[in-house]
């Protein structure tokens, strides 16, 4: 269940503002309503779900302020992580990273060219995890598993919800630069990425 809601945010499946009816998720899901409020509370703390006293659950819908702070933190922390990745495979400590993100730009580039949209979200975000994980910290890990659904939210709220926010020639790049060893390169280049990214949003409106 919990699952099934964060996947649903970061495949562009479920919108800002959506109620999430504890009944309703109860009879999907074939729960009690118990169950169902302990997933939507979890949701809560990670800021995805907004709890509205006698109103109910609500897909969270982020201000342009905190769209910012999503984007402030991930540039805080990606440039970092895709250092230590570098700095990780020069030592010969993740000798199959590049194999596996290659594997998974390969997955996102097919569902650019097939239209899956929701996959190529998907894969998207998986991507960005997916170096936090091989960078070899299990804390940015689940800071940047964190911050990609409420990114997600941020594109949702602010009128690109009709664009894939990471275009994947920007990941391969980036991907290119690892296996070369170019860690100043990869931060810079993860620096881009994301400010492309902030700039396709309307935080100003």
């Amino acid at each position: 269940m919990y699952a099934w809601i964060y996947e649903a945010i970061i495949e562009h499946r479920l919108m800002p503002g959506t109620k999430l009816s504890e009944e309703k998720v109860a009879e999907l899901f074939s729960v009690s309503r118990t169950q169902v409020r302990g997933v939507l509370q979890q949701l809560a703390v990670e800021q995805l779900v907004t709890l509205v006293p006698h109103r109910g659950a609500f897909v969270t819908t982020p201000t342009a302020e905190e769209a910012r702070d999503v984007l402030e933190a991930r540039r805080t922390l990606e440039p970092a992580i895709v250092r230590r990745l570098v700095q990780r495979i020069s030592a010969g400590q993740a000798p199959e990273a590049v194999k596996m993100l290659r594997a998974t730009l390969k997955r996102e580039q097919k569902a650019h060219r097939t239209g899956d949209r929701r996959m190529a979200v998907r894969l998207s975000g998986e991507f960005h995890v997916q170096l936090a994980q091989l960078s070899g910290s299990a804390i940015m890990a689940r800071m940047i598993r964190e911050l990609t659904p409420l990114t997600c939210l941020a594109i949702l709220a602010f009128d690109v919800s009709t664009q894939v926010a990471c275009p994947n020639d920007e990941h391969e790049r980036l991907v290119d630069a690892i296996e070369a060893g170019l860690a100043d390169e990869c931060a810079q280049l993860m620096l881009h990425h994301l400010a492309h990214i902030e700039k396709s949003l309307n935080l100003d409106a």
